[in-house]
């Protein structure tokens, strides 16, 4: 499980991190920031709140989407959403 969420939104990407944990597989492939960023990104939260919420810059959080969507093998948040929501 990745460690405590600092900032606003802190306590829901502790239960969408522990959501997707349980489910192994993809989220497996992913690093504990790439995790931090697809969980809130398959909620559909923007770039700029992810990156404000953890203390990035917006064009980290779009390069580690980027590199999710790669591993993961999907092209969009929906297909991200896809994903990890049939795999836990």
């Amino acid at each position: 499980m990745l460690g405590p969420v600092t900032g606003k939104g802190g306590s829901i990407m502790r239960q969408q991190d522990t959501m997707l944990q349980d489910g192994g597989g993809a989220m497996q492939r992913l690093t504990p920031a790439e995790r931090a960023v697809a969980a809130m990104a398959m909620h559909g939260t923007p770039y700029k709140t992810i990156a404000r919420t953890l203390d990035k810059s917006p064009a980290t959080v779009r390069n580690q989407l980027h590199m999710i969507y790669q591993k993961l093998g999907v092209s969009n948040r929906t297909a991200l959403s896809g994903v990890l929501l049939c795999d836990s």
